[in-house]
């Protein structure tokens, strides 16, 4: 493991504005990681895993930068996979022990502030939510970043509802400029164009149009050449609550037609979801007088 590598691993480290301080440990010292970074010696690959994982960069996304072309550190995943399975129960019990001191995952402070968001969006009370400096050190953190993989996207995505809209916003923004991309595996790109979504319902909400149609013209390229059928559909939903919402007569049309498509691919609980949406937006509509 010598020299473009050390290269790459260097790219990622100042991108993420990580020092040698932060890296280096007692199996692996500063001026070990930088001459490793300049090419002047190697590391063994236990090593270089070691360091990516304080990096929060999958082995996967670390290859990809570096060749252009194609597992995984194995901690945040593990959790991600775990919270995914307790995620559907609407229960917090499960994901409320996360947070203790005896869970087998080790946090740390920036995955502390995502789990509490999960939490909050599940039950939607105050008991346990992230607190405003919790919010405001995960936004700083990933405005800083300007390499984003798996590790930065699912943060974001997980406490897209307990940042402020504006940089909930601009961080997508970022996102989408900077976000690590391979043909052999679309696992980021499926995220960010399901997250970008997300903003654009978001962004619908809080009748910031100007900022809607920049999502739209993003996510189409995503979505371009793309089988991605759910996200096609939850995006053919999204730009008709953005009609309906400017009282263009197609709007509502599109809406109707997305959750037909829902029905069709047997997506109960999505079709549930948006068909209360729709409910309750013509609902406002006609209560508004329009």
């Amino acid at each position: 493991m010598k020299s473009h590598l050390g290269k790459t691993l260097r790219k990622i480290r100042v991108g993420k504005h990580v020092s040698l301080n932060a890296v280096a440990d007692e199996y692996l010292s500063k001026s070990q990681i930088s001459r490793f970074e300049r090419g002047e010696s190697e590391i063994s690959c236990t090593r270089l895993i070691n360091i990516l994982d304080k990096l929060h960069v999958l082995l996967g996304e670390f290859l990809i930068l570096h060749d252009g072309e194609y597992t995984q550190t194995e901690n945040f995943v593990d959790l991600v996979q775990y919270i995914r399975k307790e995620y559907p129960t609407q229960k917090t019990d499960n994901i409320i022990k996360l947070l203790s001191d005896t869970s087998r995952y080790q946090l740390n402070d920036l995955e502390k502030t995502m789990i509490k968001s999960i939490i909050y969006m599940l039950d939607h009370s105050d008991k346990i939510k992230p607190t405003e400096t919790e919010i405001l050190n995960l936004t700083d953190y990933l405005f800083e970043v300007e390499i984003w993989g798996y590790y930065e996207i699912t943060l974001l995505g997980n406490c897209s509802r307990t940042i402020p809209y504006p940089a909930f916003f601009l961080l997508t923004k970022e996102m989408l400029k900077n976000y690590i991309y391979s043909s052999l595996n679309k696992t980021n790109k499926k995220l960010v164009t399901q997250l970008a979504i997300n903003c654009l319902i978001v962004s619908i909400d809080n009748k910031q149009f100007e900022n809607c149609k920049y999502l739209i013209q993003e996510i189409k390229k995503l979505l371009a050449n793309e089988l991605n059928y759910f996200e096609q559909t939850v995006f053919l939903y999204a730009q008709g609550y953005f009609e309906f919402e400017q009282d263009i007569t197609t709007g509502r049309s599109k809406m109707a037609q997305a959750l037909q498509v829902f029905k069709i691919l047997g997506e109960n609980a999505i079709y549930s979801q948006y068909a209360d949406h729709y409910t309750k937006t013509i609902g406002s509509k006609k209560h508004s007088g329009i």
